[in-house]
């Protein structure tokens, strides 16, 4: 028990809560003083420290994960798995190469990889190029594919995209020119709701395929649940992020 409450103050004291108990005493300090903008700074810490906790970041993030069921691996049909980026590096070594895949990039690989193995389907990389001096992940995931022993023609990439709209718009173009209906569609399952509303406008019925999800299906609760860490500010971000982008695509506004 001793050991565990040890642990609860020291969370507090990593950049994270170090930051929120910076912010509660400066506000202390602000009030005594009836200085101006106190209250600001007060609505300010609380929506900081509420997003950066277990409960508010998974309220906001579960929903989003659980909008779609991952279909069992054997019982998935398609006639081609379209792997969404997300994210990578550039310059770093890689294990025959130069350039990784980030996390979340390296978790939809791994799943779109089994998929591949088990059902035998071309995989369709979408992901290209964001930003100047950023690298081409969908020639990284080509590359890596390849080494773990797909085979090339059975590969085919969208290297041009640069968002979730881009993706769906491309892979129409590529789906509709190798004539393929019944298309396979692995991205995070925080994502999932979003890339499908794009991939359904663009006329593709897809089978959505979430993975590298970030919330347990149950979660339990404890007293670290109200500590504020950086995972937790992280999901949060991501969660308001795809409700943005999921509104701004119901307005036609990308």
């Amino acid at each position: 028990m001793l050991l565990y409450i040890i642990k609860w103050l020291y969370a507090w004291i990593l950049p994270m809560g170090g930051i929120v108990l910076a912010l509660i005493l400066l506000l202390c300090y602000m009030f005594r003083k009836h200085s101006p903008g106190r209250w600001a700074l007060a609505a300010i810490t609380a929506v900081f420290y509420l997003l950066s906790i277990e409960p508010v970041s998974n309220g906001l993030i579960h929903p989003l994960e659980t909008a779609y069921d991952q279909p069992q691996g054997a019982d998935v049909d398609g006639d081609v798995i379209i792997l969404l980026g997300g994210g990578s590096r550039a310059g770093v070594p890689d294990f025959d190469g130069t350039g990784q895949v980030g996390s979340a990039a390296a978790n939809r690989f791994l799943m779109a990889l089994r998929l591949q193995k088990a059902k035998d389907l071309p995989i369709l990389l979408s992901g290209g190029t964001i930003l100047k001096g950023d690298a081409n992940e969908s020639e990284i995931e080509k590359r890596m594919l390849l080494s773990l022993g797909v085979p090339e023609n059975k590969i085919f990439m969208d290297d041009k995209s640069r968002n979730t709209a881009e993706n769906a718009a491309f892979s129409r173009q590529i789906c509709e020119h190798q004539g393929w209906k019944k298309p396979i569609l692995v991205t995070s399952a925080f994502h999932m709701p979003r890339s499908v509303r794009f991939f359904t406008r663009q006329g593709l019925d897809v089978t959505p395929y979430p993975c590298d999800y970030h919330t347990s299906a149950a979660t339990n609760w404890s007293g670290y649940s109200i500590v504020p860490q950086s995972f937790y500010l992280f999901n949060s971000c991501l969660a308001i992020k795809e409700y943005v982008g999921i509104g701004a695509a119901s307005l036609r506004m990308q």
